[in-house]
């Protein structure tokens, strides 16, 4: 009997929470997907420096967990948490490192939240890439990088230290805007309003207007980020970026085609001079045909206006996806990076995280070429 009473004060105890959120009209759902693939890494115009030309390896693709909060607060408005956090299922490594924020969002006013944001970089039109996984065959590499390959545009992920506010959708018409109190993250900003301390306080926004049709969609964003205390940290002399992007893609059927134009520069926050001026383009496109998915896009980052030395690069990528049901994919890609004789550009996410390895950046001058098998399973 007393047992029995024990299990029942239990499972009132477990089930009180639930009972509190669902009369405050408050839920929460997980979701997000695990990705794994296994590659075959080769570079060519090796390096003299260079230790092995080819490796094997198993990397994760971007695996998430997505924790998100919603509560009814009446005529249609809402509180939202969002809480992402990253499993790197290769090396058991958890980040906090996806979009997570806190915030609420009404009829008449749209979205305001406050925490870590997709800025600039993650308005593209290649949405099928991230959907079926191999992320190190994206155009990112080439797009989200400057100086040659060496500068991350927009810390080439979340921006943190944000607020973003996201417009109603008035017909086809949507915005987004965000600014960053310190887009690098680092902690300096604590100390800015010390005595006698001369350090630059960073800050970063973004402004990223869209209009969507009923079988295309065209937008531009532009950001503009100032470091904090520019002469320390990870970068210098790199500091300060100008990107702009016009972007879009038309649907006809199963086959959807995109273009993207981006151009960067890089200035020396120290003296304000301008250390990097290039431009790059991508033509991603994706066919689906029921349980069969085709994705392939032509990418170019052109020569540094600024440099004297052949910087640009060039890059192109296959990638098939097969369906096995509606939330788990295996795919197959292969990549091909050129690099001019003064570019270090690299495949997406290639040489950080879970992906990295002791060959796995390229020297100035080296070709890559990467295959990959994966699998992703979405929850």
């Amino acid at each position: 009997m007393a047992r029995k009473t024990l299990a029942l004060a239990a499972a009132a105890a477990l089930a009180a929470p639930a009972a509190a959120l669902a009369q405050s009209g408050s839920g929460l759902t997980i979701g997000g997907f695990i990705g794994a693939t296994v590659d075959n890494l080769k570079y060519t115009q090796a390096a003299a420096a260079r230790t092995t030309t080819s490796e094997n390896r198993m990397s994760d693709d971007s695996s998430r967990i997505a924790f998100n909060v919603r509560e009814d607060l009446g005529n249609g408005s809402s509180a939202l948490v969002r809480v992402e956090l990253r499993p790197n299922i290769d090396n058991s490594a958890l980040t906090a490192a996806g979009v997570s924020y806190i915030g609420f969002s009404t009829p008449s006013s749209g979205r305001i939240t406050a925490g870590r944001h997709n800025f600039h970089r993650y308005k593209t039109p290649w949405d099928g890439w991230p959907m079926f996984g191999q992320l190190r065959v994206r155009p990112d590499g080439l797009i989200d990088f400057a100086g040659a390959g060496s500068v991350a545009i927009a810390n080439a992920t979340r921006t943190p230290n944000s607020i973003m506010w996201s417009s109603p959708r008035w017909g086809g018409f949507a915005m987004d805007a965000g600014y960053s109190f310190n887009a690098n993250g680092s902690t300096v900003a604590e100390a800015d309003m010390t005595a006698g301390n001369t350090a630059r306080a960073g800050r970063a926004w973004n402004v990223n207007p869209t209009f969507t049709g009923s079988n295309w969609h065209i937008a531009y964003t532009h950001w503009d980020s100032k470091a904090d205390a520019p002469t320390l940290g990870t970068g210098a002399p790199f500091r300060d970026q100008l990107s702009d992007s016009v972007y879009g893609y038309i649907t006809f059927g199963g086959l959807k085609v995109g273009a993207l134009w981006n151009t960067t520069d890089l200035e020396a926050a120290t003296v304000g001079t301008k250390v990097s001026e290039r431009t790059a383009w991508s033509i991603p496109v994706r066919y689906t045909m029921g349980r069969h998915n085709f994705l392939a896009h032509y990418t170019v980052a052109r020569d540094d206006k600024v440099t004297a030395a052949e910087d640009g690069a060039k890059m192109w990528a296959l990638m098939y996806a097969h369906a096995l049901s509606k939330r788990t994919n295996v795919s197959v890609a292969y990549g091909r990076l050129t690099n001019d004789a003064g570019a270090a550009y690299n495949f997406f996410s290639n040489a950080s995280g879970a992906a990295a390895s002791t060959n796995a950046a390229p020297a100035a001058g080296e070709d890559g070429r990467l295959i990959a098998l994966g699998i992703r399973h979405t929850y």
